[in-house]
């Protein structure tokens, strides 16, 4: 339990899971996916999908690298466009990716993004130039982001010395205990819903942002916690979809006649909900589906955690993008994710 009252996004995707009516997870489809990931394995690591994106990450040299980790998953929410001439592009990269190139054309121009004290009082203009893309779409959402950036800036210049790294130093090496402070100091964060009787979470955001900051710095110094297993995969649009195309999950004929009209979702929704709470407990079937494999063959590699088999969905689907375009991904306008 991260918040008192709350289940947490892995009690919370057993008990969507259970009463789901919409979304329905597959064992057949977890055996498909598993297979898939396990070959994927090779020294010991699981091999993500090219991208073709390292030249827009930081250098891990940057002095401010976690509070550059910190604003970028702050800002790290919808993106999503109803068309692919609808996209906000930067650089020639879209999504979440054009927020990274945005980011590191920002600091080459010296503009000081990764500071609080800048980004508490920044404007809509100011930020509008600071994420101008390729062409004339908008980044989503704008308003909503300053909102996100003044909040977070202010709370980090009030409670913890104007940086991030006072949060990772005051959870002492766990990513549940850094989970918990970022959850309950910083109200965008707090991605939660009430489903049938039930407080549940999600906390997509929150937790891709303790999983950056181990992957960033490859589980040493700041992203050093002893206990990443507990983090869940982070339930967004595009990891659903690779889940129901690999067949992991099914979505009722209602809620995929829903979809492939665009029709949006809300957010807290029982069809939202269910998706997302499902992909999380469909992920952590999937994980010990790999164990058992790994078990059985006896091989002498590492089970990856949730975090990576998420982000290996998520750069599959990036990947593969036109054979999983066959499959709707679900439309929710929000802060969550």
């Amino acid at each position: 339990m991260v918040r008192k009252g709350v289940l947490s996004p892995a009690e919370s995707g057993v008990f969507i899971a259970k009463h789901a009516t919409h979304v329905k997870i597959v064992e057949d489809g977890r055996e498909t996916l598993s297979n898939e990931i396990l070959s994927s394995i090779k020294a010991n690591q699981l091999q993500m999908p090219d991208t073709g994106a390292d030249e827009i990450h930081p250098s891990k040299d940057n002095p401010r690298a976690v509070d550059w980790v910190f604003v970028i998953d702050a800002l790290n929410f919808c993106f999503w466009s109803k068309s692919k001439d609808d996209r906000w592009i930067v650089n020639g990269y879209s999504g979440y990716f054009a927020l990274e190139a945005a980011l590191n054309r920002a600091i080459k121009n010296g503009v000081d993004i990764e500071n609080p004290e800048f980004y508490y009082n920044v404007t809509k203009e100011q930020l509008s130039d600071i994420m101008k893309g390729d062409n004339a779409v908008e980044m989503p959402l704008l308003d909503q982001r300053v909102s996100v950036l003044h909040e977070v800036g202010r709370i980090l210049l009030d409670k913890y010395n104007g940086t991030f790294e006072t949060c990772v130093k005051e959870a002492k090496k766990s990513a549940l205990s850094l989970l918990e402070i970022v959850v309950n100091n910083f109200p965008c964060f707090r991605d939660e819903a009430f489903y049938k009787g039930k407080h549940v979470s999600f906390y997509k955001r929150a937790q891709i942002l303790v999983a950056d900051l181990w992957n960033f710095f490859n589980g040493t110094g700041w992203g050093e916690f002893v206990d990443i297993e507990r983090i869940t995969m982070f339930a967004d649009y595009r990891v659903p979809q690779v889940l129901v195309y690999f067949g992991v999950m099914r979505y009722s004929d209602e809620l995929m006649n829903m979809l492939t009209n665009d029709v949006l979702l809300d957010s807290g929704s029982e069809e939202e909900v269910e998706i997302r709470g499902c992909s999380i407990h469909a992920v952590e079937l999937l994980k010990k589906s790999i164990e058992k494999k790994i078990k059985d063959k006896g091989l002498n590699v590492q089970v990856p955690n949730s975090s990576l088999i998420d982000y290996f969905l998520w750069c599959y689907r990036r990947k593969h993008e036109k054979e999983v375009e066959c499959i709707p991904f679900h439309k929710t306008l929000g802060i969550y994710y």
